[in-house]
C-alpha cells in the first residue's frame, strides 16, 4: 500500500485549521488533548517508535492550554494541536482500525510536527527542567 503523502498533508492542514479554532476555547482544547492522550495510551504499543516525542507534544500542549507555558509561537502550538487532532481522528487517510497500517499516517504526521517544532520543544524542555528544580527547592529537596 503506497501512502499518498499529499493527501495526508492536505488532511493535516484541515486539522491545523480546526486546531486554530479550538485554541480559542481552552476547555475544548484541553478536552482534545485529553482525548488524544487517552487514545495514545490505549495504543501505546503501536506508537512505540514515536512515544517519547508524543509525550513531549502532550506536555507542551497541556502547559500551553493551562497557561503555564506560553513562550511558543502560535504557529507551533497550532501545528502541535493539529497533529493531535489528526491523530485523534479515527477516519483519516489510513483509518486507524486497519491492522498494522492504521497508525502509519498518524506517525508520519506526528514525526513531521515534532521536527517542525523541535527548537520550540528544546526551549520548553529547558523551561520545564527549571520548573522542576524550582519546585525541588520549594519542598526542601535538593535542586
Amino acid at each position: 500500500m503506497k501512502l499518498n503523502r499529499q493527501k495526508i498533508l492536505d488532511f493535516f492542514k484541515k486539522s491545523q485549521s480546526r486546531a486554530n479554532v479550538i485554541l480559542g476555547d481552552k476547555t475544548k482544547a484541553a478536552n482534545t488533548i485529553k482525548d488524544a492522550l487517552g487514545k495514545a495510551v490505549t495504543n501505546k504499543g503501536e506508537l512505540e517508535g514515536v512515544w517519547s516525542k508524543l509525550v513531549m507534544l502532550f506536555a507542551i500542549s497541556k502547559d500551553y492550554v493551562n497557561g503555564d507555558y506560553t513562550e511558543i509561537p502560535k504557529g507551533s502550538i497550532v501545528a502541535i494541536l493539529g497533529g493531535l487532532i489528526y491523530f485523534l481522528s479515527p477516519i483519516d487517510v489510513v483509518p486507524d482500525f486497519v491492522p498494522v497500517l492504521g497508525f502509519i499516517d498518524d506517525i508520519f504526521i506526528l514525526n513531521l510536527v515534532y521536527k517542525q517544532v523541535l527548537k520550540d520543544l528544546e526551549k520548553y524542555k529547558t523551561w520545564k527542567d527549571s520548573q522542576i528544580k524550582i519546585m525541588g527547592n520549594v519542598d526542601g529537596s535538593p535542586a
